[in-house]
């Protein structure tokens, strides 16, 4: 059983959400599981979907070899952006594949994938305070394409007196940078109506996702404050801290 992980943390948790991350790493090391943070450029995946393959493939490449000498003893790779772990996983590999591509796909996982296989396996530091909160879990576009439904839901469900209201699938319209774009800005809101009024009529005390575009349009929308699910899962061990601390 290996105690080590290889993590990307990618563009969203290094520059957009700090607190992500730090709180990835915090959990980890609660569940005595080391970190190596290898050298790493962006995924690629915003040069893929605005016309720049050449500027995707170089970064691809430069991450895969990176990822893969760093868990080649056979470590688990994390990731805390949807969009990254897509990226890696799968992705990349019809347009970049190589033998360290295909090394890194076999073994990444999403956070949340990788602490709920934990949970599965009794591993999981279980040990959460009391969170007495109203939630709107929406799953993004890149978490649902990969098949990632249901586990962000179930590892929530374990922190004791969080109420997740409603799960939502749908898409918020930002997609990537499309709904940053001037051109697009119409569509975009025209698609994220329907979420925004599902929120606003939830009566919730936050929204969760792990998709920093998604925070973005839904933060925009509503007023609602947006947390990630890592950053959740943190504060609940910390209350259980400070429950023993009293």
């Amino acid at each position: 059983m290996n105690n080590k992980v290889v993590y990307y943390h990618g563009c969203f948790a290094n520059y957009y959400n700090p607190d992500a991350g730090k709180a990835l790493v915090s959990i980890l090391k609660r569940n005595d599981i080391d970190i190596i943070v290898p050298e790493q450029k962006c995924c690629g995946m915003p040069m893929m979907a605005n016309g720049n393959p050449a500027g995707a493939k170089k970064n691809f490449d430069y991450n895969a070899r990176m990822l893969a000498e760093a868990a080649a003893p056979g470590y688990d790779i994390i990731t805390s952006c949807p969009s990254c772990n897509m990226m890696l996983k799968k992705e990349g590999l019809p347009f970049f594949d190589s033998e360290d591509a295909r090394f890194i796909s076999e073994r990444i996982y999403d956070a949340s994938e990788y602490l709920y296989k934990l949970y599965l396996e009794g591993r999981l530091n279980t040990n959460f305070g009391e969170m007495p909160l109203r939630v709107f879990y929406h799953n993004p576009c890149h978490l649902k394409v990969q098949g990632i439904t249901d586990v962000p839901v179930a590892l929530l469900k374990l922190i004791p007196g969080l109420e997740i209201v409603k799960v939502n699938t749908n898409c918020c319209g930002m997609g990537g940078s499309y709904g940053m774009k001037k051109i697009n800005h119409e569509r975009s809101v025209e698609i994220a109506q329907k979420l925004w009024n599902e929120i606003k009529a939830a009566n919730v005390d936050a929204a969760v996702t792990e998709c920093g575009g998604c925070g973005l349009q839904i933060g925009a929308g509503t007023g609602i404050r947006v947390i990630h699910p890592l950053v959740l899962l943190n504060d609940a061990y910390i209350k259980n801290d400070a429950r023993k601390a009293a």
